[in-house]
């Protein structure tokens, strides 16, 4: 399963590495995350909040791809 979450980020955090999400209005970052039928986590990409889903879905597919061949299915929501 693929999915991805907008998180609050410390006002440490450089403004170079935030965004905002516009539609949840959550300033931060976004950690695209898969699991396996295990709820194991092979790969994890952290984006800015202003990231598509489709951006960081790309990235973590082709993650997938080149580290664990061996999956075959993948399950989204609609982005």
């Amino acid at each position: 399963m693929i999915d991805a979450q907008s998180v609050k980020t410390s006002t440490n955090v450089a403004e170079t590495s935030q965004g905002i999400d516009a539609g949840k209005k959550i300033k931060g970052c976004k950690r695209h995350l898969i699991t396996d039928t295990l709820d194991l986590v092979p790969t994890v990409v952290i984006t800015t909040a202003n990231a598509q889903d489709t951006t960081g879905g790309k990235l973590l597919l082709n993650d997938v791809a080149a580290n664990h061949p061996s999956m075959s299915k993948v399950w989204a929501d609609g982005g």
